[in-house]
């Protein structure tokens, strides 16, 4: 006689798949914050470019697709002049957007803008079964730590999962953001130049769609 083990309750069940989704999940996504002292800059009429950020991108978080795992980091926001400041605000999984929102309305903008160091902590919050990953890097500023970003989305570009690196740009000059064009060439990313919360809210909009097959 073959014993049969009792079925799982369906809370059980439910509470395993969410507890295994960032490790098993085919698509990932990391948010890449800018909080540097130059978000301090003004955008909008009287409104800083720190203000119209944490709106647009708090409103992402809670209207984006909740199945897709997310991971956030930030950087400059704890120290001055310091190139280590990056820190995962959320590590890879699926916190609610309303919490990612909050963690974001406590960031005060203060130091340096690392993006090299800040897109490879993004790439190590990846899980090595993500079929696809999409690093999206919002920033208001160039590398100012004397990191070689293209060097890196190089590296990207030749793992053997599918990581797109987009460069949301927001109150860049043309010319810089087209500097930061190789990130995007390399990973088959997308390239946005924004100057509006409007602009800045359907670039993350573009960027959350999958990726063609």
């Amino acid at each position: 006689m073959r014993l049969r083990s009792a079925p799982l309750p369906t809370a059980a069940l439910a509470l395993l798949c969410l507890a295994a989704g960032p490790a098993a999940a085919e698509r990932v996504g990391v948010l890449v914050f800018d909080a540097s002292g130059s978000m301090w800059n003004r955008v909008e009429g009287d409104r800083t470019r720190i203000e119209v950020a944490r709106d647009v991108v708090g409103e992402y978080f809670t209207s984006r697709d909740q199945a897709v795992p997310l991971a956030v980091i930030a950087y400059g926001h704890n120290r001055r002049g310091d190139c280590r400041d990056i820190e995962v605000i959320a590590p890879m999984g699926r916190a609610s957007g309303a919490s990612l929102a909050q963690r974001l309305r406590g960031l005060v903008p203060r130091g340096m803008t690392p993006l090299t160091d800040s897109l490879r902590q993004a790439r190590a919050q990846i899980p090595d079964t993500a079929e696809a990953a999409d690093i999206i890097l919002v920033t208001d500023g160039l590398e100012t730590c004397q990191g070689d970003p293209c060097a890196l989305a190089a590296e990207f570009a030749a793992e053997g999962i599918r990581i797109r690196a987009h460069v949301v740009g927001f109150g860049l000059t043309g010319a810089q953001v087209q500097s930061l064009s190789c990130i995007t060439e390399q990973t088959g990313g997308r390239l946005f130049e924004t100057n509006s919360g409007a602009e800045l809210a359907a670039a993350l909009l573009e960027v959350s769609a999958p990726a063609p097959a």
